[in-house]
């Protein structure tokens, strides 16, 4: 992957956080947490590929967000911080987004641990 390449992955995963970010400004009643937490969670997946990548380490094209993560943490401990598999949503390789993905605070919490990647990424 070219730098191009790598940029423009950045730039979808930040819009797709931004998109995550403004839906949780919405009032409680006209926000929709699904929408929110679907673009913070694949905002994470491009991120942590994004990472990756920047550190020219291999990754398979269909990794998930459990396996990219395995693989930033093993290359860097400061992933033991965000702790993403703590996430309610994410087991294993499971992702049971509709026991997880309708209440705000775990969305928040999501949009953080999106954000803390971001940093790490710019930081890397």
């Amino acid at each position: 992957m070219d730098n191009l390449e790598l940029e423009k992955l950045i730039n979808e995963a930040n819009l797709l956080l931004i998109r995550a970010e403004s839906e949780l400004q919405k009032p409680q009643k006209e926000m929709m947490s699904f929408a929110a937490c679907q673009n913070a969670k694949l905002s994470m997946l491009m991120l942590l590929k994004a990472y990756l990548l920047k550190q020219k380490i291999e990754i398979v094209e269909d990794a998930n967000l459990v396996e990219l993560y395995e693989k930033c943490r093993a290359y860097d401990p400061a992933f033991n911080k965000i702790a993403i598999q703590e996430m309610g949503c994410v087991s294993g390789t499971h992702c049971r987004m509709e026991e997880y993905c309708m209440h705000s605070n775990y969305v928040i919490a999501c949009v953080d641990k999106a954000k803390v990647i971001r940093t790490m990424l710019y930081r890397s």
